[in-house]
């Protein structure tokens, strides 16, 4: 009997030991406080931990999963949570885990990967600013988006939407900063990732900030530095606003301009402007070599030279004066391209950041050789790409007609010499220059006053210097065009100012002085300020 219990004991131990085995356990249970624990299987073949393929920068980057790393994923549309690594540090393929409620088999996840990513609300930015140069800063840049499913969500960045291009920047010797421009960046959504373009609709282009990478030491030639830029194509043209009107439009790009030194001492500069299509080339990785390039001449900022000038009234248009109550503008002691104030600069065509030999091109500062022409040399009309922004600094319904290239890629002076220096206004240069006289300085005459000397030198037409409509010498371009649109009188032409003809004052021309034409460039500090109203004649 007592064998027979036993025995029915025995069996009824195993029945139960089957029967919990046999009960299914729910997956990520739901505790008391309603918090689940989500856990992602993660893989990615570019991200984190960087290295170069092959010295010198000639290959691709590699990386793996390293130790705390993170990353946001959208629930359902109007949730952001934290995704922390869990397991796999070292290799491309990792487990994350993240605590949120309300996840079904059904939830939807957008997942974005980027260290220097940010949370607003439902959205997710990924911005670009403050980037340090260096591989493995990457990690914080390199942004990608992937989908994931359910309660155990697989993000496979690898397939992902990547939205970061990364440049590799091959240095000059001598550089210890770089000034670099953030024109974009991405808000994602749960449907997915957009381009803004400027930090608010409407914030003007040209407001978007500059940012700087000081290096510990000054580069070697062939030095390596590190950005990552959004993958978008950057030659498109963004819309800009002013006062939630739309006043025309710019095209993208990423200023980056090398200095020899900290912006406030740097007396050696240059730069360019990143302008590819890299919409298509999201994830991949190239190479701007730059460690040929010459620097130029660039003074500090201490060195501008203060003019202060009011009561300025001349006619504007048929219809309107304006009046100067105060401008405060500190120029620059010498032209780009010149180490001196007597000395000769460099010739541009208005907007243009190189030379026509720059670009390869033997016909001179000619509408075929400019860069900035909307169609090829042969059409039979000269149509202008339009360039210009709204210059907010004059604010009136007679300013709104005038628009700028200051303090953008398409000013010269701000993209060779930094961010502290712009073209002027044609206002502010007229201001100064209408009360100069001519005189010598070391057998070179020129416009003087207050200190400020500009030197007296033709402008080029063609591969011949001339006298523009009766100017004679001291021709500058201000950063200023007539007309907003290409039906309007004056679309092709730019804003000069010059010595009238018998070296008297200076006078300023808004008709038939053509884009492409090369000028001297004078920038002033992008600090200086004007105070200009307008009324009617």
């Amino acid at each position: 009997m007592k064998k027979i219990f036993t025995a029915i004991a025995l069996l009824a131990a195993v029945c139960a030991c089957n029967k919990k085995e046999l009960t299914p356990v729910e997956e990520n249970p739901i505790p008391a406080d309603g918090k689940q624990i989500i856990t992602a299987t993660v893989n990615v073949a570019s991200k984190v931990t960087y290295s170069e393929n092959t010295p010198g920068g000639g290959g691709g980057i590699s990386s793996v999963w390293a130790t705390g790393d993170k990353f946001y994923a959208i629930q359902d549309g109007n949730t952001v949570v934290t995704f922390t690594l869990s397991d796999g540090a070292g290799n491309t393929t990792a487990t994350f885990t993240a605590e949120t409620e309300g996840v079904t088999s059904e939830t939807s996840w957008v997942a974005v990967l980027g260290g220097h990513a940010s949370v607003h609300g439902t959205e997710i930015h990924c911005g670009y600013t403050d980037q340090g140069g260096v591989l493995n800063s990457l990690n914080n840049y390199n942004f990608v988006v992937a989908n994931g499913t359910g309660l155990e969500p697989s993000f496979d960045f690898d397939a992902g939407d990547k939205l970061s291009y990364i440049v590799r920047l091959k240095l000059p010797a001598g550089i210890k900063c770089i000034e670099y421009t953030c024109p974009a960046y991405f808000k994602v959504t749960g449907s997915g990732a957009q381009t803004v373009y400027a930090k608010g609709e409407n914030d003007p282009y040209s407001n978007i900030p500059t940012r700087t990478i000081t290096l510990s030491s000054s580069s070697q030639a062939g030095d390596l530095v590190y950005l990552c830029v959004p993958a978008i194509n950057h030659n498109s043209k963004a819309w800009t606003y002013n006062n939630n009107k739309q006043y025309g439009n710019m095209r993208t790009g990423v200023i980056v301009t090398l200095l020899n030194n900290t912006s406030a001492e740097a007396t050696l500069s240059n730069g360019s402007v990143i302008d590819s299509d890299l919409s298509s080339k999201g994830g991949q990785v190239g190479t701007w070599d730059m460690s040929a390039w010459s620097l130029i001449a660039r003074p500090k900022p201490s060195d501008a030279i203060e003019v202060v000038t009011s009561d300025a009234v001349t006619e504007s248009d048929s219809n309107y004066y304006f009046d100067l109550t105060g401008t405060d503008t500190f120029w620059a002691p010498f032209n780009v391209g010149a180490s001196t104030p007597e000395g000769k600069g460099t010739y541009y065509g208005w907007g243009e950041i190189s030379t026509p030999e720059e670009r390869g091109r033997t016909d001179g500062y000619s509408f075929p050789g400019y860069s900035l022409r909307g169609q090829a040399p042969a059409a039979s009309t000269n149509y202008y790409n339009y360039i210009s922004v709204y210059a907010a600094v004059e604010t009136s319904s007679l300013a709104s007609r005038y628009n700028t290239v200051r303090g953008g890629r398409y000013d010269v002076a701000r993209v060779k010499w930094g961010s502290a220096w712009r073209m002027p206004g044609y206002i502010e240069a007229y201001a100064t220059l209408k009360k100069a006289s001519w005189t010598t300085v070391n057998g070179q005459g020129g416009l003087s006053y207050g200190g400020m000397f500009l030197p007296g030198y033709n402008a080029r037409k063609d591969n011949a210097e001339f006298q523009p409509k009766g100017f004679d010498q001291a021709c500058i371009w201000s950063a200023d065009q007539f007309q907003r649109n290409q039906g309007g009188a004056g679309y092709d032409c730019a804003y000069m100012v010059g010595s009238t003809s018998g070296h008297g004052s200076a006078d300023w021309w808004r008709g038939s002085i053509k884009r492409e034409w090369g000028m001297q460039i004078r920038p002033v500090l992008a600090t200086s300020t004007i105070s200009v109203s307008y009324r009617a004649k």
